[in-house]
């Protein structure tokens, strides 16, 4: 079967609203049916609910999932960039604290603050030369950096 094309008819008021809420976030109806039906097939079920309106949405949720590849993948490189450039600047701020914080220490562990300088001097090279085309750089970085950094602290969220 070669991309077969489905037709169905729906009630207008109904065409409408789909339409719209489509529109509103920046994707033509058919991507969205495809999205959809692409993730009944992944789930293996259409998640119909015929007593209850539609959950709301849980931050959980993986917004990414819900766009096709065809517009995502363009968008993947810069944003891996934009990533690796956030991960350095929040690891040179972390090392930077801890530094902070050892040396204000009665009995500083020099060996220690040693290794954070050392550490966080190489990250700010890494800044220094850092070039968003550049892929393996990028992924170099988030490969490094990315796993050890939680997403939240204990002390609030990451902004």
């Amino acid at each position: 079967m070669e991309n077969p094309i489905i037709r169905f008819r729906i009630d207008p008021h109904i065409a409408k609203e789909v339409h719209r809420m489509a529109a509103e976030i920046g994707m033509e109806l058919p991507d969205v049916m495809r999205a959809m039906l692409t993730k009944a097939v992944r789930n293996r079920s259409f998640s119909i609910d015929r007593e209850r309106d539609a959950p709301t949405r849980l931050a959980s949720d993986p917004v990414a999932g819900a766009y096709e590849p065809r517009y995502w993948d363009p968008l993947k490189p810069a944003l891996e960039a934009e990533l690796a450039l956030a991960l350095l600047h929040r690891i040179i701020a972390r090392l930077t604290t801890s530094l902070d914080e050892g040396l204000s220490l009665e009995q500083p562990d020099l060996a220690e603050l040693e290794r954070v300088r050392d550490e966080r001097d190489a990250a700010c090279q890494r800044l220094a030369d850092f070039d968003p085309n550049d892929r393996g750089a990028v992924q170099g970085i988030l490969a490094r950096f990315g796993a050890s950094l939680p997403i939240s602290d204990p002390d609030g969220p990451v902004e």
